[in-house]
């Protein structure tokens, strides 16, 4: 999860497959909140994964620090039991850590799409 404040500067683009790259317009006083893989996958794609990155504003200085955590290499993730039920199933097999961790390095931003359509978990480093 980013959380971002843009302090009315604008560089923050997210992607859309149909259009490409959108600059979100920065609005006074709020909060933007771009969910990622790991919130992606315990939601069963409830909460969905955006790409956004951001981009040089010459006209504006604008200060950016990232802090990134995630859980110990050997935990299982996997989409939330009560997210899960007969009519819904899970899109996403469990695997740990570590192993979302070697696909997102090699698959970068397809990495959600390779271990969903993994037929098993030997695909997956």
């Amino acid at each position: 999860m980013t959380i971002l404040y843009q302090n009315n500067t604008a560089g923050l683009q997210v992607f859309r497959d149909d259009v490409g790259w959108i600059t979100v317009p920065p609005v006074p006083g709020s909060l933007v909140v771009n969910v990622g893989d790991l919130l992606h996958i315990l939601t069963n794609g409830i909460f969905r994964s955006v790409l956004h990155r951001a981009r040089v504003n010459h006209l504006r200085s604008r200060f950016s620090m990232a802090y990134l955590w995630g859980p110990p290499s050997d935990q299982m993730i996997s989409p939330l039991p009560k997210l899960v039920n007969p009519l819904q199933s899970p899109l996403y097999p469990s695997l740990t850590w570590k192993q979302y961790l070697a696909t997102k390095a090699i698959h970068f931003n397809q990495s959600l799409s390779f271990i969903r359509n993994c037929l098993s978990l030997d695909q997956i480093s």
